[in-house]
């Protein structure tokens, strides 16, 4: 009669093991949707754009500490800036590391954004894409270059939303197209 009871608990383990593993591989990364009428504003809706028509999403974490988002608005340099990263770690047999990055100045914590619309060029405005394994970065300038624009600040609750596109183009003359850039997350 133990040995029964040992297996059913061995085998109530192992099916919570599963349904966890199958909840992680389930959970969307990226679900902003700004092109939804009805989407609200609460900071987890996460970033996602296309490079070159590709989605690209931030990768599942499940480490500990680990992270695939990068948000915060900050002094430094004395410009308040605002650093929006995320990492797409690719799937095998590849294990492609993709990175989107967005810097900005003047922005502001304590009087809303919303409207305001950032051009991404060169420094300290700019935007990156970077592919890990062949160390290639993409970079805005004056000619390739793109926007961020604010669709929704909550000054209590540190949410910023909004949207951003831009071309980059690395030391090659390659020219990487982000489109479609959405946000909605808490600084």
């Amino acid at each position: 009669m133990e040995s029964h009871l040992q297996i059913n608990r061995i085998m109530k383990n192992k099916l919570i093991l599963i349904l966890s593993i199958l909840t992680f591989i389930a959970c969307d990364t990226a679900s902003v949707d700004l092109d939804d009428k009805n989407y609200v504003f609460d900071g987890r809706g996460g970033v996602k754009c296309e490079v070159n028509g590709n989605l690209l999403k931030p990768s599942v974490v499940t480490s500990p500490g680990a992270r695939s988002v990068w948000f915060s608005i900050a002094d430094y340099d004395d410009l308040n800036r605002m650093y929006l990263s995320f990492r797409n770690r690719g799937q095998s047999p590849d294990f492609i590391d993709q990175f989107v990055t967005i810097e900005v100045t003047d922005v502001s914590t304590t009087t809303s954004m919303v409207g305001n619309i950032y051009n991404l060029g060169n420094e300290p405005n700019q935007g990156e894409y970077n592919i890990d394994t062949a160390n290639s970065v993409f970079k805005t300038n004056d000619i390739y270059f793109g926007t961020l624009e604010i669709l929704y600040h909550d000054i209590d609750n540190y949410i910023l939303g909004g949207r951003f596109e831009f071309d980059a183009v690395n030391e090659d003359g390659e020219v990487i197209e982000i489109r479609e850039g959405e946000f909605d997350l808490k600084y």
